[in-house]
């Protein structure tokens, strides 16, 4: 059956050691070899068992949430902080795989399988897409070339449901991705010069297979 998707804007509000001191006229008199071990608590381990501890527990807590995008909504609970919402449309990208490097901490975090986390990566891909050109002005240029990133979220669509995500899940976590990802007003703005140059277009859907992901 032909199926067809219409561009529809969907923007969330998100915005968006210990020291001693000894007397220097006094000789230090060397430990015996029967001396007992050091009392003193390795501060060091427990730190690293205190993290360790919490990392295991927020895991815990993520593989209980019902869907993905509950995860997501827990990471972001926890982590909102630590977004990026400078003045950049881009944001920092350092190893260039075309996703903002806190949107792909957050994915990280995820309680999931590879082949998920993947293809919401994919997902967050192509919502920051659009953010590498200025669509601000109405040509057809424009428009073409906005018609063609539009089209990669029917390969992301094809992927999600290829590896069985709920329709729900998917839906929701493109929600979540499209509101991390324009969390700052400049983002929004050219978020929505680049949609309205979809209007009136339609995509047909493409049918769930393993090629469509990246």
């Amino acid at each position: 059956m032909s199926k067809t998707l219409f561009t529809i804007a969907i923007i969330l509000s998100l915005m968006g050691c210990n020291h001693s001191t000894s007397n220097p006229n006094t000789r230090s008199t060397p430990p015996s070899n029967d001396a007992p071990p050091s009392s003193e608590p390795d501060t060091e381990t427990d730190t690293d068992n205190q993290e360790e501890e919490s990392t295991s527990s927020f895991s815990m807590e993520l593989r209980a949430q019902p869907s993905v995008d509950d995860q997501l909504g827990l990471i972001y609970e926890h982590f909102d902080h630590t977004l990026d919402r400078t003045d950049s449309l881009t944001g920092t990208d350092a190893n260039q795989d075309g996703i903002r490097d806190d949107i792909e901490e957050f994915l990280n975090m995820l309680e999931v399988e590879e082949p998920v986390r993947n293809a919401l990566k994919q997902n967050a891909r192509h919502v920051q897409d659009n953010l590498h050109y200025d669509f601000t002005e109405d040509t057809p240029e424009n428009e073409d070339l906005a018609f063609e990133i539009s089209k990669n979220y029917l390969k992301v669509i094809a992927c999600e449901g290829f590896l069985g995500m709920p329709v729900r899940d998917m839906t929701n976590t493109s929600k979540t991705l499209v509101a991390l990802t324009y969390n700052t007003k400049a983002r929004t703005m050219a978020f929505l010069a680049y949609n309205r140059l979809l209007d009136g277009n339609y995509y047909k859907m493409l049918d769930d297979k393993e090629e469509y992901c990246e």
